[in-house]
C-alpha cells in the first residue's frame, strides 16, 4: 500500500494479488485505495504511474458577494483523466498466452508493450497510440512473446506458431477524428436578494445558473472511454466525437450534477 499512502491519487502501483489484466472498467474500479490484482504476478513493480483517478490538473474557485442583493460562483476547471491501454482477448482458451501475455507471466490481456499504466492523456495521445501500436504489435508478430519458449527450445518453428496465430493480435489504428480523453469544465452562478419584514420573517428569492456557459463535458469517473483497444466504438482506438454518447454528461434524472448541460434554477425561502 505504500503508493496509496504517499501521493495518494498521483500515482497507481499495481499490488500483488493473483489477478489478470481484465478488460479496464471504470476508473473508480482501479482506485488504489482498494487492493488492486497484480497486472505482472512475476514482477508486480512493473507498472508504476499515474492513477485512474489523477487529473493532473485542478483549478476549482468561489465565493459570495454580500448584501441585500448577494451574487455567488463556483467555478471547476480540470484536465483530463489518465488511461490505461490493453490489448484485447481474441480467444478464451488456453492458447491466449501465445497472444496476449507480453511479460510471460500466465496473465493475459496485458497492457500494450511499451505504455506504462496511466500513459494515455498523459505521455501520449492519438498520433503517438496509432504510431506506436503500428510498431510494438508488429514487433511481437515477428518475434514470439516472452511465454513462447516453444520456439526457443526448437518444439515450432516461428513460422508455424504464427501460422497457428500464436502470436500478438493485430490492432484497429485511431481513426483521423479520434478524441482524446476530455477534461472537465463548469462556471456556477446565482443570485439572491434577502428581505427581512418585521424582524422574524426573510424572504430570499434566487436564481441558479448551473454551468452557465454550457460546457459540454465527457470522460467523468463513472463513464469514460474504453482504454481496451478492441476498436470498438466508445473505445480509446474508435471513437469520434459523433459517436460520444455514453461518455457525455447528460442531465440526468432532473437533479443537477456536475458536469451536466446549463440548468437553470429558480427559488424561494
Amino acid at each position: 500500500m505504500r503508493c496509496a499512502r504517499i501521493g495518494h491519487r498521483r500515482c497507481q502501483l499495481q499490488l500483488p494479488g493473483g489477478g489478470s489484466a481484465t478488460a479496464p472498467g471504470t476508473p473508480g474500479s482501479g482506485d488504489q485505495d482498494f487492493v488492486i490484482p497484480a497486472l505482472d504476478n512475476a514482477n508486480r513493480f512493473r507498472y508504476f504511474g499515474p492513477s485512474p483517478l489523477d487529473r493532473k490538473h485542478q483549478l476549482s474557485f468561489g465565493g459570495v458577494l454580500p448584501g441585500g442583493f448577494r451574487t455567488g460562483i463556483v467555478a471547476h476547471f480540470y484536465s483530463a483523466l489518465p488511461a490505461s491501454l490493453y490489448v484485447p482477448n481474441t480467444d478464451s482458451g488456453p492458447g491466449e498466452i501465445f497472444r496476449t501475455d507480453f511479460t510471460g507471466d500466465g496473465t493475459v490481456q496485458d497492457p500494450l508493450p511499451g505504455f506504462n499504466i496511466g500513459a494515455y492523456g498523459r505521455d501520449v495521445g492519438r498520433a503517438a497510440l496509432q504510431q506506436r501500436s503500428r510498431t510494438t504489435i508488429r514487433t511481437s508478430r515477428i518475434s514470439p512473446l516472452p511465454r513462447q519458449l516453444l520456439v526457443q527450445k526448437g518444439l515450432f518453428p516461428l513460422a508455424q506458431l504464427q501460422a497457428l496465430g500464436g502470436v500478438a493480435p493485430s490492432l484497429p489504428l485511431p481513426p483521423s477524428g479520434q478524441v482524446p480523453m476530455d477534461g472537465l469544465g463548469t462556471f456556477d452562478l446565482r443570485f439572491s436578494w434577502g428581505h427581512k419584514f418585521k424582524e422574524r420573517l426573510t424572504v430570499e428569492p434566487s436564481v441558479s445558473f448551473f454551468n452557465l456557459f454550457n460546457f459540454a463535458n465527457f470522460d467523468l469517473p463513472q463513464s469514460t472511454l474504453n482504454a481496451l483497444l478492441n476498436g470498438q466504438p466508445g473505445s480509446v482506438n474508435r471513437t469520434t466525437y459523433n459517436e460520444q454518447v455514453t461518455q457525455r454528461v447528460g442531465v440526468g434524472n432532473g437533479v443537477y450534477s456536475l458536469g451536466s448541460p446549463r440548468f437553470i434554477e429558480w427559488a424561494s425561502s
